[in-house]
């Protein structure tokens, strides 16, 4: 039996290109690396892809953290911005499957280590599901590790490392992620199977019962009764956090915490900024819109002037933040994520490095992948092997919203447009 092992670069050889050259990950296989999680990352949802940087080849990049199983010495750098800050990253392990097929087994060791002095950092894995298999435990050297259930067969899984307890962070000293594998021979029983549901909840009760009991909720809220009070604003203590943590789906986490950012955080901030700027907001109903390229519309009980004020503290200050608070809190796909993120960021790519001189209108892509349409030293960039990484990732998604919008079209995207609607101390999602 044959067994490919896929990789994220379209190189097939281990050569470098030039002073700071891109070089497969294929030489990766047998030798160290350390990927630095790329500067201006959003990685806070486990539907962003994390940009990397590589320590010795600059212009590397991947979006998984598969890389690292390859060599005992690889390791992934990455920071906390702030003290709320999250960074999710994408691991895949097809190779499981192929294991199984083959009688054999796999202890796969998640590490956090290196985690700053006097802070107290969580790593978290979450399976394709979003359900939660895995909290890394203390293991007395500062470190903390967890090992992979056996009886969880994703392929893909969610490493997401946040802050203990609201504790304080060091924005400047990195931690590390450090993935081991370790390979048995199975010992088959007459049944083997193990069921999904009851090993999740056997997990998820062992973990409550290994909480301090200052940090084990007592209460009698459901889980859906405790999304819902984050959903709606309402700050959650340090227990109902904890359990959270352990119960709830990462997907239904991520939308109750984008809906609580927005009253909490983005409303007020946004208030604030229209109230020095002389606009009287009390007792105002007003709609946001914000279309792909970050145009803001405001309509409602404003003056034409006070909109005009308006749009341009919106455009300044919270474009970015509208946009992520509305994509974050959304019911998307990761697929409908990924395509309408993509889109605005090939747009916005488009709009500065030609001056708007260019558009997605302006592309074609032939049977072969070949990108042109767009300048001539951009498509040989998009096109070219040697690329550095973010020309690699926009070919990628030139080519994945080709094929989309030949059957498709590109309507549903180049119209693409968040709304919120503001009344009072209250601001919602329309959908």
């Amino acid at each position: 039996m044959n067994y490919t092992h896929y990789v994220s670069s379209p190189l097939l050889g281990g050569v470098r290109y030039g002073k700071k050259g891109f070089a497969s990950p294929m030489k990766e296989l047998n030798e160290q690396t350390v990927l630095l999680e790329g500067c201006g990352n959003k990685n806070d949802s486990y539907r962003q892809k994390t940009k990397y940087d590589d320590r010795t080849d600059s212009y590397y990049s991947t979006y998984d953290l598969g890389i690292l199983l390859h060599n005992s010495d690889s390791y992934l750098e990455g920071r906390l911005d702030s003290d709320g800050d999250t960074d999710c990253y994408s691991f895949s392990y097809r190779q499981r499957n192929f294991y199984t097929r083959m009688g054999i087994g796999t202890r796969l060791t998640i590490r956090l280590e290196h985690i700053p002095e006097g802070c107290d950092y969580d790593l978290v894995v979450y399976d394709t599901k979003g359900n939660q298999i895995g909290i890394a435990k203390e293991n007395g050297d500062g470190s903390k590790e967890l090992i992979l259930p056996d009886w969880d067969a994703s392929e893909r899984y969610t490493i997401k490392v946040e802050n203990h307890g609201g504790g304080n962070v060091n924005i400047e000293e990195p931690y590390r992620i450090r993935i081991a594998e370790e390979k048995y021979q199975k010992q088959t029983t007459a049944d083997g199977r193990q069921n999904y549901s009851d090993e999740m909840e056997r997990l998820h009760r062992e973990q409550y019962d290994s909480l301090p009991e200052e940090e084990r909720y007592a209460g009698t809220k459901s889980v859906e009764e405790l999304l819902e009070k984050k959903a709606s604003g309402e700050l959650l203590d340090k227990q109902e956090e904890a359990y959270l943590k352990i119960f709830a789906n990462l997907h239904d986490y991520e939308r109750a915490a984008a809906y609580g950012r927005i009253q909490n955080t983005l409303l007020p901030e946004m208030q604030e900024a229209l109230g020095k700027a002389g606009i009287d907001i009390l007792g105002k109903a007003y709609a946001i819109e914000s279309d792909i390229d970050g145009r803001i519309t405001v309509t409602g009980d404003f003056t034409e002037e006070e909109k005009r004020l308006a749009v341009s503290i919106l455009e300044g200050q919270f474009s970015e933040e509208l946009w992520d608070c509305h994509m974050q809190a959304s019911d998307y796909t990761p697929a409908e994520f990924h395509r309408i993120n993509a889109y605005k960021e090939l747009s916005g790519f488009l709009g500065k490095s030609t001056g708007g001189r260019y558009s997605w209108d302006d592309i074609s892509v032939d049977g072969n992948g070949k990108i042109s349409g767009l300048p001539k030293e951009m498509c040989r960039l998009l096109n070219s092997q040697e690329s550095n990484g973010r020309y690699e990732q926009l070919g990628d998604d030139i080519r994945m919203l080709w094929d989309y919008t030949r059957t498709h079209g590109i309507e549903a995207l180049s119209g693409y447009r968040v709304r919120y609607e503001v009344s009072g101390v209250h601001m919602q999602i329309v959908n």
